[in-house]
């Protein structure tokens, strides 16, 4: 018997987000057919003020929580909208990022995986690579080491939240809006590709995440989250 997929939808908030749009939420609904499947979305707030804190273009963590907490009212709302209207509210849920981040479930399962993975050699130096590689880049370079800080967070953030939801919640169909640039280092392409082995351990059955992408092609700066 074939088992319905129930879907897992981070929904990210860089500025030109499709998902900021009721036209982008609604080919989000249409091509998943959300009114017919359960569906988790969770509005990635919280890695809007990292990225913010990164790229310096907020001063102060107060500053950048506000303001992000504002811009994620606006989409939750507008996904709300739209889920009533296409008939899929009573499939799906719709929460901010610290609403499951700040359980003791979540807590409890992101300190035994944070722990697998930065034991491992190969993951380990890829999320410092990138962390490193984008704070040269995009951060005004005051205190890198902070900044390198904020965007480890968000790589262990990210991770850490895909693998609760798709593996523990059971929303194993992970969507995001469009894929990473080609080439861009991947922590959870490398954990599933190539360290798969870790999941089994810390959930107690294989791996079953699968990752689609609503939109083919990868804009020219934005993050899967």
């Amino acid at each position: 018997m074939t088992t319905e997929p129930r879907y897992f939808i981070p929904v990210c908030l860089y500025p030109h987000t499709k998902y900021r749009t009721a036209a982008g939420l609604m080919a989000l609904f249409d091509k998943y057919a959300l009114g017919k499947h359960d569906h988790l979305m969770v509005v990635a707030d919280r890695l809007l003020v990292l990225d913010r804190l990164v790229s310096g273009r907020y001063w102060t963590v107060t500053q950048a929580t506000s303001k992000a907490r504002q811009e994620a009212k606006q989409v939750l709302s507008l996904i709300n909208r739209i889920s009533i209207k296409t008939g899929a509210r009573p499939r799906g849920t719709v929460v901010f990022w610290d609403e499951i981040a700040e359980t003791a479930r979540y807590a409890e399962f992101s300190r035994l995986l944070l722990d697998a993975v930065l034991s491992d050699r190969l993951l380990s130096e890829s999320i410092h690579e990138f962390a490193e590689r984008r704070v040269k880049r995009f951060s005004p370079g005051s205190a890198p080491e902070r900044e390198q800080g904020y965007e480890r967070e968000y790589l262990l953030s990210e991770v850490s939240m895909s693998v609760f939801c798709t593996e523990i919640l059971g929303f194993s169909n992970e969507v995001w809006e469009r894929p990473p640039q080609p080439g861009a280092p991947d922590p959870l392409k490398l954990l599933y590709e190539q360290r798969r082995e870790l999941i089994p351990p810390l959930t107690g059955r294989e791996a079953s995440r699968v990752l689609s992408f609503l939109f083919a092609d990868s804009p020219s700066e934005a993050k899967a989250i």
